[in-house]
């Protein structure tokens, strides 16, 4: 009967103890939350189509059009140029994009910016300034290439973006 005693009172001792230490390496806080994140911002475009028709070496000219954006739900949006390829063909491809009263211009070197847009139906004026290499190379016929594109930006991409902006002549400018 004691080694039946003495086998109980070790297991309840090995229990007390295995206890005592998980207490002593246990977890000192827990913490849990919920996430809220905005969904991004809702929009629908109808582009702007623009052809700068038949173009000779040297030739400058300039070019506009209008495209409609429907803004739904507010929020910062990315405006990009897709000059891929351009840079053989043109010297200056300057874009003057005009989003309610926001002004945004891009070129073959600053080819996308930020802009903050609150719900709303917007016309959208894009003015194209050009001029065509003395050689230029690329593809003889470009038809519907997508040219600027916008979509939703991250909520803190806007604090990256360049406080320069650049004129029509594609001369950069300190705000």
């Amino acid at each position: 009967m004691k080694t039946w005693l003495l086998v109980v009172l070790a297991f309840v001792a090995g229990l007390s103890g295995m206890a005592v230490a998980a207490n002593m390496n246990g977890v000192l806080a827990y913490i849990s939350y919920h996430l809220a994140i905005p969904p991004p911002p809702t929009y629908t475009v109808v582009s702007a189509y623009i052809n700068l028709g038949n173009l000779t070496p040297g030739e400058s000219g300039t070019a506009s059009a209008t495209a409609q954006l429907y803004v739904t739900s507010p929020g910062y949006f990315r405006v990009k140029l897709h000059h891929e390829g351009m840079d053989d063909v043109f010297s200056n491809f300057t874009v003057v994009i005009t989003i309610g009263n926001q002004t945004l211009t891009l070129n073959l070197h600053r080819d996308e910016a930020i802009v903050y847009l609150a719900p709303g139906n917007y016309t959208v004026s894009i003015t194209v300034y050009y001029t065509v290499k003395p050689n230029p190379h690329g593809p003889p016929n470009v038809v519907n290439k997508p040219l600027i594109t916008i979509k939703p930006a991250g909520e803190h991409e806007h604090e990256e973006t360049s406080n320069n902006s650049t004129n029509a002549q594609g001369n950069e400018e300190e705000d």
